[in-house]
């Protein structure tokens, strides 16, 4: 009878013991990493109630610390996570320093996250000290190596919703609550081997606990479905085995996608369920939980795989449960055996991982990848408890690899994903490697442009940057590619072998980046020091080449000559084709260790390495010393080609030169977006269409290239006027049509200086274009994400006064060569600012302009203007405040301040208003009324669009004020689009419209009959207006989109003779005004 008292007493009573326990293989001290070895254990028991008519967790703590360390401990430290939001947190002031400024919720805005109410020991208070997200605790007695003691703690910890990404959320479920509980109780702080207290502040990245056990009762509404760290304890109790088949959900296959959920426990207020959970050789509990919540299980050598999603996403999830056990059984073959019992994918608008329990979102194909990220988890995270608040390279980026690894074993190289229904969409679309999307992209992106960070920094010292920008990413991308490359170079078997033997070591222990290296090296016995210094301790990178390929004087022998160019070393795989497309394959050490290719077995290498690979003599050194290469190889009937790396996992910042040939990748452009290439250069062409009134119909080539989409970009138009419809629209003499140009083109390009200077970008642009030639030199360089500077050199003119036929204002140029040999050439500067606000967004802009040598003209100005946009309720107020200052009048037509609108210097780079032929010839010009047609620039009042507007100057004589080289507006618009828009989903899939009223307002400087500069009288108009925006063009996805404005300026403070101030009047623009 005792016995079986004995067996049914709760779990729980024996937490301690089923961790720190001889039979818990798992349990450091049976299993020792190293001799020496040392951590902290932790044994939980939480009672919680989660309100929910409240959003608070109130809960009560009991907790054993262990003290396994050689120190004496006379304080402790606590994680209280969710104290990060709100107001003055050390969060809060990193995002104001980054220009983030958070809204708040209620019990944010009260400083209420995680509340420790009391905390006790054997019933004495103890002395604690806050300091935001770390509480500091002063023992009653101090704690001795190899002792133990326990607090007993009452705390709350609060849900909100405010604007800042919280792990811990909550949101509305159909007409109810769904809760996520993340580092919501007081979490000790770890003691470990490296640091002693860990107690970094939390700024919204990583976490760090303690392994132990846990065990958790949670007291929910009894309508809510629960899932946690752990296995449940009173199953037949919460979810009874009637209650779980109508929760199976596979029950709601055919359900339609955000279908409103069915009702199967209704809901009773008052009446609740408590979930009871256990859990051994974890550090950390979290939970799930929601009333619409359906459940499917698989199991996999006894693991249980549980998917737990809201019903009206069943239909996207029917094979999670059965996916998340394909995941773990590849990474336990192939990483190292999954050590839990249960591992659960929750459907929880999230993407994060907790002892077996990730929350995810999406759905299927889609959602595999993160369903492969979350899961692989608990490998690096979960089993291998780094710590990521410290280096986040060793759970992010390890498990960014497995995500790879993961969805090549089990969908392959190509990631599932749907299917267009339409078919020139398929034809022209191209699927993306796992590797390419997942790991290399991240990486060398940056790289190339010597713009990525070293992974041995600390996971909050990248630039002090928010999410994952300052280099954060690379913790992802970067070390995945690194561990790639190690792959590279041990081989593929031994490097197997090598991370499952590193697995195996650290399983439920704290490694830190030596260990890792230490282990791989130990195991291999190979130095690979050289490797994880330039890897982990610098931005070093890889850069080789093919310099040249010479035949000898001897039969079929060749010199290939390779240079490497980047300052790390790395051996060299090489692949050799010949004339009659035999393949030889050779490896080019650069240490005494040789690879061993007859293990080789990595399948999903699209070109792999033959088992017969010749090794060439070692090619020792980096940075300066030898710099260049020559492997002397025999191949019969003479070399065809000769690549670098054919397994494509070298990761070489600069690939497109890998190769003899085929470099480059042409392609039809087919205006369906392609995911950058690491691998070549590419450049697409089609065929171009274009009309302007003066030249006819256009019909030419258009090419673009990049590499990666940051070096050498270019595009180019090349055209053939055909002449064939000139004038359209417009009326031009027989004698103008003859001199319209018969050729015409554009050309830009830019590319990356950041290996010289960092964030900086040259871009050059020419044309020979719609009567002008133009070309224009710069720099643009980015300071921060917020502030940028742009410097060029810009000189176009008119070849010839018949020019101005291709003007939509053809009146308003003044610079032509065969006139006075004379260019508008300036000196331009730029400053760019951008303001991001909680309720309004800005971008400030300031440009100076001084003419130079070439230009007739002599002027300079400086103008600048601020646009915001305030977010008031559902209206957006949007405002613009413009001023020009010049130091003299002689500034070119083309280039003056416009009262009305653009100048045509600046309608030069809108492709429907640089050249007439898509509006009518009235509504072009400067003339004595009103016109139609407008472009958003100058002083913007656009009621007074085409209007050759006049006044008495202050000795009362009659002068023309539209244009001028000072001024200064002010315009408004109050957008009605959160209250005004398409309804339908589709309809707003490929439109936006956009209602609203707008004001505008301003003065300009002319010179008046003395030749003395005076400022115009106030002119202001008003109306309303509206916007349509054309967002796709059917299946040609990488068209950009299209406005089309009409407003209706009913106001004009100073209308034209013969016309009211108030009456009907209307325009039509391309963009919106500003």
């Amino acid at each position: 009878m005792k016995k079986l008292l004995l067996l049914l007493l709760p779990i729980s009573l024996f937490a301690q013991n089923t961790f720190r326990n001889p039979n818990n293989k798992m349990y450091w001290k049976n299993k020792l990493p190293f001799a020496g070895y040392w951590q902290q254990d932790v044994a939980y028991t939480i009672k919680a109630n989660i309100d929910e008519t409240t959003d608070i967790i109130t809960g009560n703590e009991q907790l054993t610390y262990f003290n396994n360390s050689p120190d004496t401990l006379y304080f402790v430290y606590f994680n209280l996570y969710q104290n990060a939001f709100q107001p003055g947190s050390y969060l809060d002031k990193l995002q104001q320093s980054n220009d983030v400024h958070p809204n708040y919720g209620k019990y944010e805005a009260s400083k209420q996250g995680t509340v420790v109410e009391s905390i006790q020991t054997k019933g004495t208070e103890l002395e604690t000290h806050l300091d935001n997200t770390i509480l500091k605790v002063v023992l009653a007695k101090p704690l001795a190596p190899n002792d133990s003691t326990s607090f007993s703690i009452r705390f709350r910890t609060f849900y909100d919703n405010g604007s800042t990404r919280r792990r811990m959320k909550k949101y509305g479920a159909y007409g109810y609550k769904h809760y996520n509980g993340c580092q919501w109780y007081p979490k000790l702080c770890v003691y470990d081997r490296k640091s002693g207290w860990n107690t970094d502040q939390h700024l919204n990245r990583e976490f760090y606990g303690d392994f132990g056990s846990w065990d958790v009762e949670l007291t929910f509404a009894s309508n809510f479905v629960v899932e946690a760290t752990g296995l449940l304890q009173n199953e037949k109790e919460v979810l009874p085995d009637s209650l779980k088949q109508k929760l199976q959900i596979k029950n709601f296959k055919d359900k339609k996608w955000e279908e409103k959920p069915s009702v199967i426990t209704p809901y009773k207020k008052g009446q609740t369920k408590t979930w009871k959970y256990h859990a051994d050789n974890v550090h950390d509990f979290a939970f799930t939980a929601d009333p619409t919540y359906r459940i499917e299980e698989q199991i996999w050598n006894g693991i249980k795989c549980v998917a737990i999603v809201q019903e009206p996403h069943a239909a996207g999830w029917q094979n999670a449960a059965e996916y998340c056990a394909k995941i773990i059984r590849c990474f336990s073959q192939d990483i190292g055996m999954y050590e839990y019992p249960k591992m659960v994918v929750a459907d929880a608008q999230d993407g994060m991982e907790y002892p077996m329990l990730t929350l995810d979102a999406g759905r299927d194909p889609g959602y595999r990848g993160l369903l492969v990220h979350e899961v692989g988890h608990n490998w690096f995270y979960g089993m291998l408890g780094n710590n990521e608040t410290y280096r986040a390279m060793m759970d992010e980026g390890f498990t960014q690899f497995l995500t790879a690894w993961g969805q090549e074993h089990i969908d392959g190289i190509y990631p599932i994903s749907d299917t267009s229904k339409n078919k020139y969409i398929r034809k022209f679309a191209e699927p993306v490697t796992v590797r390419e999307s997942r790991v290399y992209y991240g990486y060398l992106s940056d790289a190339t442009i010597y713009n990525d960070e070293p992974l041995n920094t600390h996971s909050d010292g990248f630039n002090g940057a928010l999410g994952q920008g300052g280099g954060y990413r690379h913790v992802y991308s970067k070390t995945a590619t690194m561990l790639y490359n190690l792959q590279y170079v041990l081989g593929d078997s031994l490097f197997q072998a090598a991370l499952k033997h590193y697995v195996a070591q650290w399983k439920i222990c704290h490694p830190y980046p030596e260990d890792f290296r230490n282990s791989i090296i130990q195991f291999t016995h190979i130095d690979l020091n050289w490797f994880f210094d330039e890897w982990l301790e610098t931005t070093k990178n890889v850069d080789y080449k093919i310099a040249s390929i010479r035949k000898t004087e001897m039969t079929d022998v060749y010199d290939i000559k390779l240079k490497r160019e980047g300052r790390m070393q790395m051996p060299v795989d090489l692949r050799v084709t010949s004339k009659n497309d035999s393949v030889y394959d050779f490896h080019i050490p650069n240490t005494w260790f040789e690879k061993d290719f007859s293990q080789h077995s990595d399948s999903f290498t699209l070109y792999s390495m033959q088992r017969n690979t010749t090794t060439l003599p070692k090619w020792y050194g980096w940075d300066k010393l030898q710099p260049t290469y020559t492997a002397r190889v025999t191949i019969p009937k003479g070399i065809k080609n000769v690549t670098i790396d054919p397994s494509e996992r070298l990761a070489d910042i600069n690939n497109h030169n890998n190769s003899k040939r085929g470099n480059i990748e042409w392609k039809f452009d087919s205006r369906i977006p392609l995911f950058p290439s690491t691998k070549k250069y590419r450049i697409w062409l089609r065929p171009d269409l274009w009309y302007n009134a003066y030249d006819g119909v256009k019909i030419g080539l258009f090419a673009r290239g990049n590499y990666m989409n940051v070096k050498n970009i270019f595009s180019l138009n090349l055209w053939l006027n055909t002449h064939l419809g000139q004038g359209g629209n417009y009326s031009y003499t027989k004698a103008e049509k003859k001199k319209a140009n018969w050729f015409s083109y554009q050309f830009n390009y830019s590319t990356s200086l950041d290996k010289w200077m960092k964030k900086t970008t040259f871009y050059f642009h020419s044309r020979w274009l719609d009567g002008v030639e133009m070309y224009k030199a710069g720099l643009n360089k980015r300071f921060t994400d917020n502030f940028s500077m742009d410097f060029h050199f810009k000189i176009f003119s008119m070849p010839r006064q018949v020019s101005t036929n291709y003007l939509v204002h053809q009146n308003e140029w003044s610079t032509f060569i065969e006139k006075d040999h004379s260019f508008n050439s300036s000196v331009n500067v730029g400053l760019k600012y951008v303001v991001n606000k909680s309720k309004f967004d800005g971008v400030l802009n300031v440009n100076l302009r001084s003419a130079t040598l070439l230009n007739a003209n002599s002027y300079h100005y400086i103008e600048a203007s601020y646009k915001q946009t305030t977010h008031l309720w559902k209206l957006d107020l949007r405002t613009r405040l413009f001023g020009r200052a010049g130091t003299s009048n002689n500034v070119p037509s083309e280039s003056a301040l416009f009262f009305a609108g653009a100048n045509p210097e600046e309608m030069l780079d809108n492709k429907y208003m640089r050249a007439g032929g898509f509006f009518p010839e009235t509504w072009s010009g400067y003339q004595t009324n009103v016109s139609h047609l407008q472009y958003g620039g100058g002083l913007n009042l656009r009621g007074y669009n085409g209007y050759l507007m006049s006044e008495l100057d202050k000795y009362g004589n009659q002068v023309l004020v539209y244009k001028g080289s000072s001024g200064l507006a002010l315009n408004a618009e109050l957008d009605f689009n959160r209250i005004v828009h398409f309804k339908k989903n589709k309809l707003r899939e490929w439109f936006d419209l956009n209602t609203y009223l707008f004001g505008d307002m301003g003065s300009i400087v002319y010179r008046n009959s003395k030749n003395e500069n005076q400022f115009s009288k106030l002119r202001i108009d008003a109306g309303v207006g509206a916007a349509l925006t054309i967002k796709k063009w059917w299946f040609l996805q990488d068209v950009k989109p299209l406005t089309i404005r009409f407003d209706i300026p009913f106001f004009l403070s100073s209308s034209p003779a013969g016309t009211k101030n108030v009456e009907w009047r209307w325009l039509i623009g391309i963009s919106r005004a500003f």
